[in-house]
């Protein structure tokens, strides 16, 4: 329990930018490097995390620390993937609010936003190139996009929609 531990304070510490910008991390570590899970398993993970409220990082450590070792996992995955979130915002808002604006802070994040970017294309690139090519999957991946980036639609409903739709096709 000690090394899931360790592997999500590891991805907690050096991931910026939250959610989709965190998974290319957190596969790399739970599929390739620890062999926790399988790449499949890892979409499905990373579809029910998706699917619940929080962060994504915390919802798959609950996720893979219950499969593992139950009640005594999910704490221990949950409080490795929030423990260095809180102690860098703890610092940061320490530094922030006692010298009002911080130069230096503001270059980190500035230079941080690039690299959050790659992150997230990245993300997008490596789910659409595990995604099974069927004319469904396309329409419905141009269908939510257009719906996110055109009619402003609150992704939730189209996660509830997609789940909907894909127990009914069942």
């Amino acid at each position: 329990m000690l090394n899931l531990f360790l592997t999500f304070v590891k991805i907690g510490t050096f991931t910026f930018g939250g959610g989709y910008a965190m998974v290319p991390l957190i596969e790399n570590e739970l599929v390739h490097k620890q062999e926790l899970l399988t790449s499949e398993e890892f979409i499905d993970y990373l579809s029910i995390a998706q699917s619940f409220p929080g962060v994504l990082a915390v919802n798959i450590s609950v996720l893979l620390g219950y499969r593992l070792y139950k009640i005594p996992g999910v704490i221990v995955c949950t409080l490795g993937s929030i423990f260095s979130a809180f102690v860098i915002v703890l610092a940061l808002s320490y530094l922030y609010f006692n010298n009002g604006s911080s130069q230096l802070l503001n270059a980190f994040f500035k230079g941080v936003s690039p690299v959050v970017i790659a992150l997230l294309f990245y993300s997008f690139i490596s789910m659409l190139n595990k995604l099974p090519k069927s004319k469904q999957n396309i329409l419905l991946l141009i269908i939510s996009f257009m719906s996110i980036g055109l009619f402003k639609i609150n992704p939730i409903y189209l996660i509830i929609v997609g789940g909907v739709y894909s127990l009914w096709q069942k």
